[in-house]
């Protein structure tokens, strides 16, 4: 049986979401060059045009699920800061590496209302 978020070709598994946002958040220098929110949004646009060309479902499936989440719960004011990177670089004090870590603790309560919410 196939995990969810885990996609495969040819039966050979090539893309973990979930483990990839694990890697990126422990070791961000590697994957960004250095701990930024503003460089995560840039390598993850890159890394959603590359997988179009592969013509497959959403590679991306619980980040763009976060999206809709975090404007739908976590937006709560008319600020202007309609994007959700945008808000979370704002709600940081304009502090990139700061907002980098606040990505992840929205993205991680995501998840978690996700397993808590979802049918047994």
């Amino acid at each position: 049986m196939k995990k969810v978020g885990v996609y495969y070709m040819k039966n050979k598994q090539i893309f973990d979401e979930l483990f990839f946002f694990a890697k990126v958040k422990k070791c961000p220098a590697v994957f960004l060059g250095k701990k930024s929110l503003i460089s995560l949004r840039d390598f993850l646009a890159g890394m959603n045009y590359a997988f179009s060309f592969y013509n497959e479902e959403n590679y991306f499936k619980y980040f763009h699920e976060f999206i809709d989440w975090y404007h739908h719960n976590q937006i709560k004011s008319l600020s202007g800061y309609a994007c959700w990177w945008n808000n979370i670089l704002y709600t940081s004090g304009n502090d990139d590496c700061l907002a980098f870590d606040e990505f992840f603790k929205e993205f991680e309560l995501y998840l978690s209302c996700l397993l808590y919410t979802s049918p047994s």
